[in-house]
């Protein structure tokens, strides 16, 4: 479609969304990103690589930072804090900024909703900053180096917000998602931005609302944060970490407002009564003034339940709630303030949903009789690695599982949720299409196969429906990036595996070639960590009752003949708590939750992981821990970063450093695919180097 389109469409959705919050007494505008929206900041504040300045400011030059052209790299892409969302990294260029088009969504909120209901978002400075890595600065982007970017961001941001403040606004947003992490540098950082950029209180009548989301924002940032005169409203996520501890420990100041993040905009269950009424009775007896709120953005969660017929009238839908849902429940937790009683109905709701679901224990009296043998291998890698692959040449080839899904595939799989071909017609022609995928690797001269995953709409999806305890959506979908989005399943009660899962597949692609196929399968943090959990258990309980699905799945497998099978664990770091000592615990259950999942194989068994797209220097130990025999990880955007970080640590284990980016158009030239593998053997023997692309295949159709 054209861009005129795409805007046109672009206003619709807004419109759409404005009126659903038409109860909500400030609606968020300017806040709808077309890829990304540290992207789309990036291109308001002209923070362009000089690969890409030549292309025209706008839609066309912000696409182009994101996906790259035939000439110039993508900007790097990571998740965002404990999320599976993914974010651009601004990566280098002078600043030339241009706010016309952010000023015209914000006039066009103003104009629509009011003055009073228009509040603009604005992506505050230190954030910008904390997540950039410029290059045209000393190596390693610095700490001083942040302070000279902040202080060329400062006086920018301080006319802008002087603008925002004209144009007849009540309230401006400023989000500081930085303000969640626990870095020492940050502080200061701060100090320097606030309140020098904010609108002086005597010369607007606007309120400044500094939001922050994903975890509390710990003790100095909070008492530095609430001690700032000219903020007017403190907007808190109390779904997670320890918010109200903070308040607590330092008051809360009478003369501001507080936005209590009580409503979870990244579970799809509804507020839990027995949970959520203690926390509202201690805000009220710290808090003067408080305004209920969603934990973050909505963007994390379905937009709606309507339509989804299945899950309504499933045991768990009374208790489920999708975005929409979400803006009415924003209400009754707020009434709740004054009325606890409006709770009585969905506390009962939630009575029935959990007396249900822990009816069944058979699952958990299996993982009692777990022992510690059970998370070990039967040989060290020193052993085992010389009795895997025998034959395989040096710099074996392979690609990390999934290849494109293609319109021929896409329309398979409508036809069969149609019901217009039967599940054998179906198979048969999977199998075709397995055997085409399985030629094309033949041809190339690949070393190490795979099946090409046809039968799969997506790595989690899959195996959520072929596992008890968890329930699919028809409309779920959330955003991954840009427009590439994900259908999370939900669990719902104790998870196991009925039959075999992915065994079929791999005998009818192993049945095609004598070399290797690999067994591919999903890791059980990722499962968890890209589902939406139980909120009534532990995340830990969730995912060793996955890991006995994965290490059932990977005995059968082995007894189908398969000596390669990857464990793909991409999320393993994105879920990670920011505090210290929750991240000990977490990477403790996650590591055993993956080895738990494995250790039952040969040592014959090659066992691959992969992962992608997140900063691994703070739990690289955690990354050896887990024992596999290859790690195939996402390179391509981070110049090498991720590889350097398993040298320091001195990783033994065979290594696959993603030679190209998958999710570019761009077709690598064979120059840069020979410096990168000469890059990687300045790091890694080339008895332990795996060829292999950066990611899965499945999105270039």
């Amino acid at each position: 479609i054209s861009e005129e389109e795409h805007l046109h469409v672009a206003t619709i959705v807004e419109d759409q969304a404005w009126e659903l919050q038409t109860g909500i007494s400030r609606i968020p505008v300017a806040d709808q990103y077309l890829y990304d929206g540290i992207l789309t900041w990036t291109e308001y504040l002209g923070i362009i690589p000089t690969r890409m300045q030549h292309l025209p400011a706008g839609i066309e030059r912000m696409f182009s930072m994101a996906r790259g052209t035939q000439n110039a790299t993508a900007l790097s892409m990571k998740k965002w804090i404990t999320s599976n969302y993914h974010y651009m990294v601004p990566d280098d260029g002078k600043i030339e900024p241009n706010f016309d088009s952010f000023l015209a969504h914000v006039q066009r909120g103003v104009k629509v909703l009011g003055g009073y209901k228009a509040a603009p978002v604005v992506i505050g400075p230190v954030t910008m900053v904390y997540l950039s890595k410029i290059k045209a600065f000393a190596s390693g982007f610095l700490n001083g180096e942040k302070h000279k970017l902040l202080e060329m961001l400062l006086p920018i941001y301080k006319d802008l917000l002087k603008k925002v403040a004209s144009l007849g606004v009540k309230e401006i947003q400023v989000h500081e998602a930085a303000l969640v992490m626990r870095d020492e540098t940050l502080l200061p950082l701060f100090k320097k931005a606030y309140p020098f950029i904010l609108p002086v209180k005597n010369a607007f009548d606007v309120d400044i609302n500094m939001v922050s989301f994903m975890e509390d924002i710990g003790d100095e940032h909070y008492k530095w944060l609430v001690a700032i005169d000219e903020v007017s409203i403190v907007s808190l996520d109390f779904t997670r970490g320890d918010t109200l501890g903070l308040i607590k420990r330092h008051g809360f100041p009478t003369t501001k407002m507080l936005g209590a993040g009580l409503v979870d905009s990244r579970s799809v269950w509804y507020t839990d009564p027995k949970k959520v009424v203690p926390i509202i009775e201690e805000i009220k007896r710290h808090v003067k003034t408080t305004r209920v709120n969603p934990s973050g953005s909505l963007q994390y969660v379905p937009w709606s339940l309507e339509g989804e017929d299945d899950l309504e009238n499933h045991t768990a839908g009374p208790v489920l709630s999708f975005a929409k849902e979400k803006i009415a429940e924003i209400s009754l937790v707020a009434e709740a303030f004054h009325n606890p009683d409006v709770f009585s109905d969905l506390q009962n709701k939630w009575s029935e949903y959990i007396q249900f679901v822990r009816e069944n224990s058979s699952v958990r009296s299996r993982l009692e009789r777990i022992t510690e043998a059970d998370f070990c291998r039967s040989e060290p890698f020193e052993i085992r690695r010389g009795k895997q692959l025998p034959g395989c040449p040096i710099l074996p080839t392979t690609t990390i599982g999934s290849l494109p899904q293609t319109m021929a595939i896409r329309q398979l799989r409508s036809k069969l949720r149609k019901g217009t071909i039967t599940d054998k017609e179906y198979k048969d022609e999977i199998d075709k299409q397995i055997a085409y995928m399985i030629g094309i690797q033949e041809a190339l001269g690949l070393d190490i196969l795979v099946h090409g995953e046809p039968e799969r709409t997506d790595m989690v999806e899959f195996f959520g429906q072929q596992l008890e305890g968890m329930l699919f959506s028809k409309n779920g979908w959330v955003q991954s990036f840009g427009s590439r989005c994900v259908r999370p399943p939900i669990i719902w009660a104790d998870v196991h595996r009925p039959r075999p899962m992915t065994t079929r597949e791999f005998q009818v692609a192993q049945a095609l070639t004598e070399k290797p196929v690999k067994g591919m399968l999903t890791g059980p943090v990722t499962i968890l960590n890209w589902s939406f959990p139980r909120a009534d258990i532990p995340r830990k309980d969730q995912a060793m009752q996955l890991a006995l699905c994965l290490r059932d799945e990977v005995a059968d497998l082995e007894l189908c003949g398969c000596t390669v099978i990857q464990v793909d664990e991409p999320a393993l770091r994105e879920a990670m708590p920011l505090r210290a000592n929750e991240k000990k615990e977490y990477l403790d259950w996650a590591v055993d939750a993956f080895r738990l999942s494995t250790a039952i194989s040969k040592s014959e068994t090659q066992i691959h992981t992969h992962m992608c797209y997140c900063e691994f220097d703070d739990c690289m130990d955690a990354i050896d821990k887990l024992d596999t025999d290859v790690n195939s990880i996402e390179n391509a955007r981070s110049d090498d970063a991720t590889l350097f970080a398993f040298k320091r640590i001195g990783y033994t284990k065979d290594l696959g450093p993603g030679t190209y980016d998958i999710h570019s158009p761009v077709v690598p030239p064979v120059e840069f695919i020979v410096n990168k593998m000469s890059s990687f053997l300045e790091c890694v023997e080339k008895e332990k180097l795996v060829v292999n692309p950066d990611c899965g295949l499945k999105t270039r159709a």
